[in-house]
């Protein structure tokens, strides 16, 4: 659990820095992009349940708001897709 939390953070820390997107590999589809997406939105917010030390609930706050909006972000592509399939 702590290793997810870990690598979650890792990629939050990479995201904030500017430095390229893991999440944009080339092999994923849009739906496992979103799954991956929901995943680590819920560990953020489990981070942020088991914190304790007040630079770090400001962190886990921040955390849980990129991965928040990342996740809504693709749910939102993913709802425009199906719309213009329809079409």
């Amino acid at each position: 659990m702590l290793d997810k939390i870990k690598n979650l953070l890792i990629k939050i820390k990479n995201y904030f820095e500017n430095e390229q997107p893991i999440i944009l590999e080339q092999s994923k589809s849009i739906m496992e992009l979103v799954e991956e997406a929901k995943k680590e939105w819920l560990a953020a917010k489990e981070y942020f349940e088991n914190v304790s030390d007040p630079d770090l609930i400001d962190y886990a706050i921040h955390s849980i708001e990129a991965t928040e909006k990342r996740y809504n972000y693709l749910l939102k592509k993913v709802k425009q897709m199906n719309l213009e399939e329809i079409k």
